[in-house]
């Protein structure tokens, strides 16, 4: 397996699959986006500034114009933070999401990773993050964790912030899959950007709205460290579809709440039935995906048995810290997570 290749990958598969291994909304984009779409914005550029999709951020998570900033997806936000702040030995709690690492050896760097315990269900102890701080120049961190499914406690990443802000430490939080917490709010570390200049709060459309193809990504930040930022990025990344898009999805409440909902009860749904399966280690998760480990099986096998019954999930064994015993799979709708659950029974009995 490709060290740095990540799920979602489909198109390498002729026939159908049913695809556990793309941790995107299982309810689709919000309807309301569907009439957005001005042709005639495609005869001009977007307006460099994204205005208006700025405001609709602001609006969304109650932030100025001047402490957004938005981009490719999230992706493109990561390497900004990485290139604007010549990063180079950053500590990354890992497993982790795998651009971390590859934005910062593409700069010439060289992270420190801190090993996530798995005895104790993959949660983060602060403290031996604070720890690491003497040897390292910066931290970035998912908030939930990808491919974990566990988050830490804003008292708690408050806590991290203001230790890394002593010590002059820029921190990069990865919100991407926060929104599908269903207390989200207890986890979140936007309320905290605005008063710190070395703190970066990233989140994208890309998961919870449903819209990996659009590319749209949104970080948070003190005006001091947006137009730092802003002096390292390439313009009009943000294309006309994304801006007019973005302008509506944030204030579809409805949709937000309905997601919310619905992971909540097919992660409990998904939990309980796996549990029930000897062959598997299941570890409990806050968010719309969960990791799950073989006792004895090699997940390249299981993989290929679940490929023959139509499904795909992913391999998560180049994941640092995880070997071929380990996979990720994500809520699908309510038939597909049956159709997984008694799949995995089938093959591992």
């Amino acid at each position: 397996m490709d060290k740095y290749e990540h799920g979602g990958n489909i198109y390498v598969y002729d026939e159908d699959v049913i695809d556990f291994s793309s941790n995107i909304n299982p309810l689709g984009f919000p309807e309301c986006i569907r009439d957005s779409i001005d042709i005639a914005a495609l005869t001009k550029y977007p307006d460099i500034n994204y205005t208006q999709l700025k405001r609709s951020i602001s609006r969304y998570v109650g932030l100025k114009n001047e402490n957004i900033i938005v981009g490719n997806g999230a992706a493109e936000l990561i390497y900004l933070f990485v290139r604007a702040f010549s990063l180079k030995r950053p500590l990354i709690p890992s497993p982790a999401f795998l651009e971390y690492e590859r934005a910062v050896t593409l700069s010439g760097g060289n992270p420190l990773y801190y090993q996530i315990p798995e005895e104790d269900g993959y949660v983060i102890d602060v403290d031996k993050i604070v720890n690491c701080f003497k040897e390292v120049d910066s931290v970035i961190i998912g908030n939930p964790n990808n491919p974990t499914g566990k988050g830490i406690k804003s008292d708690e990443m408050m806590i991290i912030i203001k230790e890394a802000y002593k010590r002059n430490i820029p921190v990069m939080v990865d919100e991407a899959f926060i929104e599908f917490i269903n207390d989200f709010q207890q986890y979140e570390s936007t309320q905290f950007a605005k008063d710190y200049d070395d703190l970066f709060v990233i989140r994208a459309a890309t998961k919870f709205f449903g819209l990996p193809g659009l590319r749209l990504g949104y970080g948070f930040g003190s005006e001091n460290l947006i137009k730092r930022l802003e002096a390292y990025k390439e313009p009009w990344t943000v294309n006309a579809f994304a801006d007019a898009v973005g302008r509506k999805i944030f204030d579809d409440v409805k949709f937000m709440e309905n997601t919310r909902k619905y992971i909540r009860e097919e992660i409990a749904y998904l939990t309980n039935e796996l549990k029930k399966i000897d062959e598997l280690v299941v570890f409990d998760t806050l968010t719309n995906f969960m990791l799950l480990k073989l006792k004895h099986w090699h997940v390249g096998d299981l993989k290929e048995e679940l490929l023959k019954r139509g499904i795909l999930i992913r391999d998560a064994s180049n994941f640092r810290y995880l070997d071929n015993r380990y996979f990720r799979v994500a809520v699908k709708s309510h038939d597909d997570n049956v159709k997984l659950v008694e799949a995995i029974k089938e093959v591992l009995k």
